[in-house]
C-alpha cells in the first residue's frame, strides 16, 4: 500500500500532477491486484493527507536534518513526508511498524545507502511529543505570516495573499477549511426525477441525505462508499457537483427555448443543469479544449440522457464562426488558481498563487473569444473556484469596462443569506469556512442592444 501512496504523492507534488488523477489511475492499476475497500480508504487518507501536510512537513524535516527538506532528494523527501503524516495523524498504524514501512520503501526505491538516515529521523520524530516539536517550530517563524502557513501547512504567499484581501480572522477560517471534510454532493437532474422521489430513494437505501442550503433540488450525502451503486445513479436522477458550482446557472436566468454555450464544460455539470432548465427545449453547446475533457462530459451526458446538448472541441479563446451572436447565454468558467476547492485538491495550496498572474491572462484570453458568441441583449456569466480577487473582482470590472457588458444584480436569484452589496453589484463570492460549500465567484452581466 506505501508504494501507491509514494506513486500519487511523488506524482502530484514532484512532478507536477493532479492527486486525483494519480489516485485513480493508481487504483486501476491496483484493482486487478484484488484490493478492498479499506486498502484503497487507507490509500486516500495516506496520500492526499500527505499532499495536504507536506509543507508543515518539510519545517519538521529541517529540525532534525543536516539537509534541509528542499534539498533532499525528491524521493527520499516523498517517503519522509509520508513518514511524519503517518505518525502525527494515523494513530492506528504503530510508530514501529511506520518507520519500518519507510526504510523499506527507501530501500525498494534503491536508496539503502539513506535508509539509516530515513530511519534515525523518522524514529526521533517518533519520540518527540508532537505539541513541543511544534512549539518548536513556531518559536522560529518570524512573523504571524510564517506562523500560519506552518499551521495550516500552505506557503506563506497564500496566507498574505488572503489576509491582504479577507483580514487575518476570515483567513483563518478559510485556512481551516481547508482541513474539514468536504461532503459529498448531488443535483437532481429534474427531467429525469423529482427532488422528493431522489430522497426517498436515497432514504430506503440507508443513504443519508440532507437538503442543501443554497440550491433546492440538491443533497449533501453521507454513508456513501460507491457512487455509481447509489439507487438512482445508472438513471441519471442526479449528477455529483459541488453546490458551489451550480450557483452560476442557478443565477443565469436561462428560459426554455434558450441557446447557451458553456465554454469550460468538463465535466459538464453545469452544461446539464442548463440543459435542465431548458425542459427539453433550446440547445447547449458544452465545449472543452481536449478529447479526453469531451469523455467525461459525455460520460455524464449520456447517463443523464440529455438530447439538447451538443459536445464540441473548442478552444474558447477562438471565437466560433457558427456562434456568432447567436447564444441568449455564454457560461464562462474558466481556469482559475482554485483556491476555493484546496479541500478537495490539497496541492493546489502549493502553485495557486504563483500561477495567477497567467491564469488571469487566460482568463481574459478566453472571455475575448467567448463573448463574441454573446447576441445583443443577452447574458454572459463569469465564474472561478477561486477567492483571488485579481481573478474575481477585478476581472469583472475588466469585463465591463473591456466588452461595455452591463452588470446585472444577482439578488432576485440568491437565497437570503447569500445577498449583499456585493450581489446588488452583480457578483457573488462564496468563501469556505463562511459560507457552505467550496470557494466560489461568480459574476453577472447583459450585452446591451445595439441602438435602433
Amino acid at each position: 500500500m506505501r508504494r501507491a501512496v509514494f506513486d500519487i504523492v511523488y506524482g502530484t507534488l514532484e512532478q507536477n500532477g493532479h492527486s486525483d488523477e494519480w489516485f485513480h489511475r493508481v487504483a486501476e492499476q491496483d484493482s486487478a491486484r484484488g484490493r478492498n475497500w479499506q486498502e484503497k480508504g487507507f490509500i486516500r487518507r495516506a496520500s492526499y493527507g500527505t499532499i495536504e501536510q507536506a509543507a508543515a512537513s518539510d519545517r519538521v524535516i529541517d529540525l532534525f536534518s543536516k539537509t534541509p527538506a528542499a534539498r533532499l532528494k525528491p524521493a527520499i523527501r516523498t517517503i519522509l513526508r509520508m513518514g511524519i503524516y503517518e505518525l502525527w495523524y494515523m494513530n492506528s498504524v504503530p510508530a514501529a511498524a511506520t518507520c519500518n514501512e519507510m526504510v523499506k520503501l527507501a530501500k525498494k526505491k534503491n536508496f539503502q545507502g539513506l535508509a539509516g538516515y530515513v530511519n534515525g529521523l523518522l524514529r526521533n520524530v517518533a519520540r518527540a511529543d508532537k505539541e513541543e516539536l511544534c512549539g518548536k517550530v513556531l518559536g522560529k517563524c518570524q512573523g504571524e505570516t510564517e506562523k500560519l502557513a506552518f499551521i495550516y501547512s500552505v506557503p506563506e504567499g497564500l496566507v498574505q495573499l488572503l489576509t491582504e484581501a479577507y483580514g487575518k480572522k476570515t483567513t483563518e477560517k478559510i485556512l481551516a477549511s481547508f482541513e474539514s471534510e468536504n461532503p459529498l454532493t448531488i443535483r437532481v437532474q429534474t427531467m429525469n426525477a423529482s427532488a422528493s422521489q431522489v430522497l426517498d430513494n436515497l432514504t430506503k437505501a440507508g443513504i443519508q441525505a440532507v437538503p442543501c442550503p443554497y440550491v433546492s433540488h440538491a443533497f449533501r450525502l453521507s454513508g456513501v462508499e460507491r457512487v455509481e451503486e447509489l439507487p438512482g445513479f445508472a438513471e441519471g436522477h442526479f449528477i455529483i457537483q459541488d453546490e458551489s458550482s451550480m450557483l452560476p446557472v442557478m443565477v443565469s436566468g436561462i428560459r426554455p427555448g434558450d441557446s447557451v454555450v458553456d465554454v469550460c464544460s468538463s465535466p459538464g455539470g453545469k452544461a446539464l443543469y442548463a440543459a435542465d432548465l431548458l425542459e427539453g427545449t433550446g440547445m447547449v453547446s458544452a465545449r472543452d479544449v481536449s478529447e479526453y475533457k469531451l469523455h467525461r462530459i459525455r460520460e455524464n451526458v449520456q447517463r443523464l440522457k440529455a438530447e439538447n446538448i451538443e459536445i464540441k472541441l473548442w478552444d474558447g479563446r477562438a471565437a466560433d464562426p457558427e456562434w456568432e451572436e447567436r447564444a441568449d447565454v455564454v457560461i464562462a468558467d474558466v481556469p482559475c488558481s482554485g483556491i476555493g476547492v484546496i479541500g478537495r485538491k490539497p496541492e493546489i495550496r502549493y502553485t495557486a498563487v504563483q500561477n495567477a498572474p497567467e491564469l488571469q491572462r487566460l482568463q481574459r484570453n478566453i472571455l475575448r473569444g467567448s463573448v463574441r458568441a454573446l447576441r445583443p441583449g443577452g447574458t454572459l456569466i463569469y465564474s472561478t473556484c477561486t477567492v483571488n480577487p485579481a481573478e474575481n473582482e477585478e476581472n469583472a470590472r475588466w469585463i465591463a469596462e473591456e466588452f461595455s457588458l452591463r452588470p446585472v444584480p444577482l439578488d432576485r436569484d440568491l437565497p437570503e443569506e447569500l445577498k449583499n452589496k456585493m450581489t446588488r453589484q452583480g457578483m457573488l463570492q462564496i468563501l469556505p469556512g463562511i459560507h457552505e460549500g467550496n470557494g466560489f465567484f461568480v459574476a453577472k452581466f447583459i450585452k446591451l442592444r445595439r441602438p435602433m
